[in-house]
Formats: C-alpha cells, structure tokens, sequence
C-alpha cells in the first residue's frame, strides 16, 4: 500500500513563570535579548522499521520576558539563514541541575497533524517545555543566560521525512521584540550489513559477500535491499593495528556485494556502509578467514 504523508510542523511553547525550578536572574537594562545556543539530543537521531525518536531541546537565551520567553519549531528542511552553530565560536555552554516541573497547560501554536495510509488524520500533542535552572558558572549567570528546555510528546518515527530538518528558537523580550536563531540536525532511517562473509580462495586471494539493507520508506516490509550503494573494505593485520580502507564494493540490485582481494590473506577484516543524508552508516564485525 502507497502511504502518504503530511507534515506540517512541531510547535513548542513555554512554562509560565510560576512553574519555574528557579528564579530567573536579574536581567539588566544593558542585558541583550539573545539565544547563544539551540542543542538537540539524540544530536543525529535513526529511527528503525519499529519504535521511535523523542527528541531532547535545549535553547540558552537571555533578555527574555514573560511565560512565552522562548518558543520552538521543528519540522523537516533546510534552515532559511544560516545555522545558530555556523556563526558563533565554540563557547563553554552553560550547564543545569534540572529538577523540572511541568506547566499544567502550557500555551501552545496550532497542533500539527500527521495523515498516513490514508486513515485519519490525529492530533499530535504539543511539545512541554521548562526551564532548567540558572547556569553553573557565575559569569554566565551574571550575563542572565537560561537554559530552556523542550520534549515533543509525540516521536518521530519511520514515516516522517528523513534528510534535515530544522529547528527554529525564537527568544522574545521586553516590548515584544524578538531574536530567531536555528539549527539543524539529519534524520536517518536505519541501515543493516547482514551475512556477511570472509572466506579464502585459491591463488591466495580473499573473497567478502554479503548484504546491504535499509528500512523501507513505503513501509512494505521492516528491511528492505538497498540497491547501489557503495561500501568500504576495511583491514587491519592484528587487533592492535589502526583499521585500513583497502578497496570499495558496490551493492547489486538484491543489494548484495561480493568483491576479492589479492595479496592480504591473514588479519581481520570488515565492510562499512557510510551512510548518507537519508541513511544511516553501519559497520559489520570484525571477521577473520576460517583455518
């Protein structure tokens, strides 16, 4: 069955104030609303023919006002400027002992809605947010930096369109001006090397098979073949030894790969898929040719 797919966004709001962990420092007149940084966790989530991904949101801003202090969008694409990380200098990010509470209703946009098989479409439950506590270092909290922290309950899974997706902080402060800062991070679907085998031929030479499979994106079946792809050939001579990159192989239509190598018969050998934007890399075990 042909499965379709409308996505339109994850929207987060913020705790209000009486449900903060700890009180916000004083903000100064000369204090600028910013967002320093947006980290996300798993930083490069893969998802599998089953289950799902939640996503952990940190934002660390300053300057901000009210209980809608600092909002959050996720959804799939490219950011429309350049990411939060590209444009500033590693910094020391400010740390939390988080014993959050949760706003009992937090204020939040429009629920997107996820349609797939043509089945009706359901509500997806907004994302929670909190703050986390005042920073650690009492330089960072002299400057007023927070860490703002969001949880989508509801996960991504195999449905939802892999590649980049971006997340976009906006941070608002006194008199409504506001500060809009993103990030992004990939969404993989999962990959898999299976059977794969090392195995000695005459004239000394070594010959690997095996196969490359993916999660099905029509959701046909949990693993399907991954056809032409390119893999690495990877040995090293003894367990001590740095693993070498001594050749490529390419997947078939079946998405399986058979290649020989000459002159290297002993040592431990593997194959890796590096992966790409949409898939996720895998490695296989290390193996050795059987005496």
């Amino acid at each position: 069955m042909t499965r379709s797919l409308l996505l339109v966004s994850l929207a987060a709001g913020s705790l209000t104030a009486g449900s903060l962990t700890a009180p916000a420092p004083a903000i100064s007149a000369a204090t600028e609303l910013a967002i320093r940084s947006i980290t996300v966790r798993p930083a490069e989530p893969v998802v599998g023919p089953k289950g799902s991904v939640r996503l952990v949101i940190d934002v660390v801003a300053r300057g901000t006002r009210g209980k809608h202090g600092v909002a959050v969008k996720v959804e799939p694409g490219s950011p429309p400027a350049p990411a939060l990380s590209s444009k500033t200098p590693a910094l020391d990010k400010p740390t939390a002992t988080p014993t959050p509470s949760r706003s009992p209703s937090p204020k939040v946009s429009a629920a997107p809605r996820l349609a797939t098989g043509g089945e009706p479409a359901a509500d997806l439950p907004p994302m929670m947010a909190w703050r986390v506590g005042s920073p650690a270092t009492q330089a960072a909290a002299a400057e007023g930096w927070e860490t703002w922290r969001f949880l989508p309950d509801k996960r991504l899974n195999r449905y939802y369109p892999t590649g980049t997706w971006t997340i976009a902080a906006t941070a608002t402060g006194p008199g409504g001006a506001t500060v809009t800062e993103y990030e992004s991070f990939q969404f993989r679907r999962d990959t898999k090397l299976a059977s794969v085998r090392v195995d000695g031929t005459a004239g000394g030479k070594v010959r690997l098979r095996g196969s490359l499979t993916r999660v099905d994106p029509r959701g046909l079946t949990d693993y399907g073949p991954f056809a032409k792809q390119t893999l690495e050939v990877l040995w090293r001579a003894d367990e001590s030894s740095a693993w070498e990159r001594i050749g490529e192989v390419r997947t078939d239509a079946a998405g399986s790969f058979a290649t020989t190598v000459s002159g290297r018969t002993g040592g431990f050998w593997r194959v890796r898929y590096p992966g790409t934007g949409h898939y996720a890399a895998d490695v296989s075990k290390s193996r050795q040719i059987a005496q």
